[in-house]
């Protein structure tokens, strides 16, 4: 009796711990947060550093989030968290003013691994979002040595997602609204995940991590306004 007793708290051990680490949030994750050579993300002129670098045998991974269009790269606070604008931009339906980029390379080539990867992403606006309910883009290549893209989660193939191959999370992506979002590219052997690279945007954050209230915002306006008038008089006399 005593012995399955012990086994049944084993059991209930192991699936809680299976639970927890299923429902952990993505956190930044990288071997280096640094430029990343080689990579384009399949455009010309696209940053690349920073870029959450993972590297294990012959395999790289880059994750990053790029200013979409012309403009002053994003923000980030150097361990992983990229920090962009609110706000919208033309299409149909209108993109985020950011996008995310991924780079997958495999020096031996993906016929010589076997490895399969999936990207996570996310549309919730909270903080520390389940991975467990983000979307899943699975990627199984069998030839060549790289992979690499920019998207913007505004793009309708993200929200409508592809039979076997891309699943939504729930919801939709507004791009005018304040939120975290965040990204996994995660290697797998079988089912087992044997490395990744992850990243988080926070969208309309201010750089300790949370969003102005419309309070604070009004009196950070009446501030400014209160200095332009205390430089106006000083000037008159």
């Amino acid at each position: 009796m005593k012995r399955i007793c012990k086994s049944l708290i084993a059991v209930a051990l192991l699936s809680t711990l299976s639970a927890v680490a299923l429902a952990a949030p993505v956190t930044p994750t990288y071997t280096t947060f640094a430029n990343l050579p080689g990579a384009t993300y399949g455009g010309s002129g696209i940053p690349t550093d920073p870029t959450a670098i993972t590297t294990f045998g012959t395999v790289t991974l880059g994750l990053t989030a790029t200013q979409r269009g012309s403009g002053p790269n994003l923000g980030n606070n150097g361990a992983g968290t990229f920090y962009a604008q609110v706000g919208s931009q033309a299409g149909t339906p209108p993109r985020a003013t950011w996008n995310f980029d991924y780079y997958i390379n495999d020096t031996a080539g993906f016929a010589n691994d076997g490895l399969t990867f999936k990207l996570l992403y996310d549309f919730n606006t909270g903080i520390n979002t389940d991975q467990s309910s983000l979307g899943v883009w699975n990627f199984a290549p069998t030839s060549g040595n790289t992979i690499q893209d920019s998207q913007n989660l505004a793009f309708a193939f993200l929200t409508t997602g592809v039979p076997g191959l891309i699943t939504p999370p729930v919801g939709a992506f507004n791009p005018n609204a304040n939120g975290q979002y965040s990204f996994a590219l995660i290697a797998f052997r079988g089912n087992t995940e044997i490395a990744r690279s992850a990243i988080n945007v926070d969208v309309g954050f201010v750089n300790d991590g949370t969003v102005p209230e419309p309070a604070s915002l009004a009196l950070l306006g009446l501030g400014a306004a209160g200095l332009v008038l205390s430089r106006r008089r000083k000037q008159a006399k």
